[in-house]
């Protein structure tokens, strides 16, 4: 039998984030592959305008979902007897929601298409659209923290991707081939998705009105501020392309591709953590922050060693992964950078104010996240191009998170962090990038770099005593507790 957030055992929760990881380790090494592989043959233009497309479709397939997905782990965690009704109710809402989406995203890729194989390519992808109903069944293996199927889809998702990105870059295609590609691929997994998921869990096709009304009901703020995330998480990418031009955007977009292959990390971890935490909250908060904490210390040594990182190396990797052509982008990196730090934190703000049932405030955090960036852009992009648009980024994320903390702080108190632990990474990480600058600067060969960043980082950061051994297994026996309770 499958376990639930309330059986799941310590070590079953802590395998789970770890077969995460890994798995999303190896489908970053084939991200990076594809991304270098699209920006070499596409060129600076033609990888701008691909990022564009992809970033409308994006937006526009965000609407099937609609922030529902969370609400129901949350609703199915604390309310396990109904669970077939709360996963009806999941399939009903977002095939109802892609109807719009797909109007939405027709306008959008119309209004933005910039020549005939740009709007070919969008209306292509937007043609998975249906599919993704199916593949939010996704949720049954994250009730079950059986997230290691998910990231065999992931995986069977990427391999083809990066199977047919290869075929295309060797038979000369373009973006139209591409888009075609990616559909009949996501189709396929989505469908697998749905299929295995099915195998487990038996959806109410008839959900109670009930049901259906409280999920649409408390879904509406979370799925509103979800899409302003994602809008301004994003937006910059339109913006850029339509101020500065599709070079300008192509450069902009290889950088932002980097960091955002880096979300694997609070991903894994936050994609176990939701259903442990909503179980956890109504009967311990003391423990709830407690655990939130200790992943906040790591999501912390994470993201500031990879600051490090593109602090010290930006333009030998950039230039590795793309060419020449695209040195120009590399001091984007670091800035993009900065901007990780507060996105790890964003998300664990942002599922705690789930958890908390605060959704309605996500809305105002969004809004502020939204008018920060495009404003931001539109005074920084005309005269500074795609460094205007990384510095907005850096602007927005540390104004999002610094909202959500407020609003944690006063609706449910946080707890007072270990700020000599804190400080402990952060001298950790001051003291990586001093090194690695000095490295580069002998001449040492970039992936000798890369390799003692990699193996020296954790080591520095438990030998100055930011993170131990005694705080990993506390974080993993909290989580066993939460789990058991």
């Amino acid at each position: 039998m499958s376990p639930t957030p309330h059986t799941a055992s310590k070590h079953h929760a802590g395998r789970d984030v770890a077969i995460q990881i890994g798995a999303r380790v190896l489908n970053l090494a084939l991200g990076v592959v594809v991304t270098v592989l699209l920006a070499r043959a596409l060129g600076d233009e033609g990888f701008g305008e691909w990022s564009t497309v992809l970033v409308v479709v994006q937006l526009a397939a965000y609407f099937t979902s609609f922030g529902v997905e969370s609400v129901v782990v949350r609703e199915a965690a604390a309310d396990p007897e109904r669970e077939d009704e709360w996963l009806g109710a999941l399939l009903l809402l977002r095939a109802l929601l892609s109807v719009p989406a797909v109007i939405v995203g027709l306008v959008v890729v119309l209004l933005i298409q910039d020549n005939t194989s740009m709007l070919v390519a969008g209306l292509v992808l937007l043609a998975q659209t249906p599919f993704n109903v199916g593949a939010s069944l996704r949720v049954v293996h994250q009730l079950r923290v059986r997230n290691w199927f998910p990231m065999i889809v992931l995986t069977i998702n990427s391999v083809l991707w990066a199977a047919a990105v290869v075929a295309i870059y060797v038979g000369g295609g373009g973006v139209v081939e591409l888009a075609v590609a990616m559909t009949v691929i996501g189709a396929f997994t989505a469908t697998l998705q749905a299929v295995a998921a099915v195998r487990i869990a038996k959806p109410h096709l008839r959900p109670s009105r009930e049901a259906t009304m409280k999920l649409a009901r408390v879904g509406l703020p979370v799925g509103i501020s979800g899409l302003l995330v994602l809008a301004y998480a994003r937006i910059d990418q339109v913006l850029v392309f339509a101020i500065a031009g599709p070079a300008e955007a192509g450069l902009y977009g290889a950088e932002y591709r980097i960091v955002e292959q880096a979300h694997l990390v609070p991903i894994s971890l936050m994609t176990t953590l939701l259903p442990i935490l909503s179980g956890a909250w109504p009967r311990d908060r003391e423990r709830t922050m407690r655990i939130a904490w200790r992943s906040a210390e790591y999501l912390a040594a994470a993201s500031l060693g990879g600051l490090a990182v593109a602090l010290a190396v930006a333009e030998p990797i950039t230039v590795l992964l793309y060419g020449e052509d695209f040195a120009a982008a590399a001091p984007a990196l670091p800035v993009l950078g900065g901007a990780f730090v507060f996105i790890c934190f964003g998300y664990l703000t942002g599922n705690l104010i789930l958890i908390a049932g605060l959704q309605r405030r996500l809305i105002a955090i969004g809004l502020v996240g939204l008018v920060v960036n495009v404003v931001g852009n539109l005074a920084l992009v005309p005269p500074w191009g795609f460094m205007g648009a990384a510095w907005m980024t850096l602007a927005t994320e540390a104004a999002v998170v610094g909202t959500s903390a407020v609003i944690l702080a006063r609706a449910v108190g946080l707890g007072r962090p270990d700020l000599r632990r804190l400080a402990r990474i952060l001298a950790a990480a001051a003291i990586l990038a001093a090194a690695l600058v000095g490295l580069d600067a002998a001449g040492l060969p970039l992936g000798a770099v890369l390799a003692i960043a990699a193996i020296g980082y954790p080591a520095l950061v438990v030998s100055v005593g930011g993170i131990g051994v005694a705080e990993l297994r506390s974080l993993v026996r909290e989580r066993g507790a939460a789990l058991a309770e």
